[in-house]
């Protein structure tokens, strides 16, 4: 179905293109060169990647733009500290209401393994698991972004030759000629214009939040480790002081690299 999905995409944004030529300079704004650049490169990827791919993708590109990690960590490393002094004072059945208020998923998994009792290692494992899924789920969204911003050129340069074949077709009428170069300029310009302003940055932006939630992630895993362990209250402390400098550093070690 995506397969179909994508050509009927591409054959309907190179349709358009020709069925729908510019008959005057529009100045910045072409809608025949807005339809293909922005119907076409999401169309190819879809030969390759699913529409469910394309929508977790933009799922999770909104979810960055407005996630909390801050507060996220705030709230793990209570929830942590107190699950600590919980298991040590009343015993691991106590924990029971303390999950039921967790908001973070994994954090949640984890006191359910916990209060199941669960192995050590039984609990590292399918933690583990759930942060592997994750991270590509994410990595997928990300290379999903930079293919496309990939393409724009490819497929805005696709534009450029069609206007340039709209252009030597009416060689035998002078006030027609604008319309195919604009039309060449145009698309050679939003291809460019998506791929590096807009596609490129998405995928970037994926991949940082990936590396603050994988952070996150571990810090959880330790944390509840930990919890199983029973530590006391001051190790997690600590442990989660361990953890909250390296989220800080996380994002400025992928821009120096």
């Amino acid at each position: 179905m995506s397969q179909i999905l994508g050509l009927s995409g591409i054959v309907f944004s190179i349709w358009y293109l020709v069925a729908h030529p510019s008959m005057k300079f529009h100045g910045y704004w072409d809608p025949s060169a807005a339809v293909l650049l922005g119907c076409g490169p999401p169309s190819i990827m879809m030969l390759s990647h699913t529409v469910m791919d394309l929508f977790v993708g933009f799922r999770l590109l909104f979810a960055s733009i407005f996630s909390r990690h801050a507060n996220h960590q705030t709230e793990i490393i209570d929830a942590l500290t107190r699950a600590s002094q919980i298991v040590r004072l009343d015993g691991l059945g106590a924990l029971v209401p303390l999950r039921d208020r967790v908001q973070y998923d994994l954090l949640r998994d984890g006191i359910s393994l916990i209060i199941n009792d669960f192995k050590v290692e039984e609990i590292r494992h399918n933690l583990m698991a759930k942060i592997n899924a994750k991270q590509s789920k994410m990595g997928l969204a990300a290379s999903l972004f930079e293919n496309m911003s990939k393409l724009c050129p490819g497929m805005g340069m696709i534009g450029t030759l069609m206007g340039l074949i709209a252009m030597l077709s009416n060689l035998n009428d002078p006030t027609k000629l604008g319309s195919g170069m604009a039309l060449a300029l145009i698309t050679t310009l939003y291809g460019l214009m998506l791929g590096t302003i807009i596609y490129g940055p998405w995928g970037e932006k994926i991949h940082i939040e990936a590396e603050k939630i994988l952070e996150v992630d571990m810090m959880v895993m330790e944390g509840v480790l930990n919890i199983k362990g029973k530590k006391s209250s001051i190790h997690m402390k600590d442990l989660m002081k361990t953890y909250g400098s390296k989220q800080g550093n996380a994002s400025p070690t992928r821009g120096a690299s």
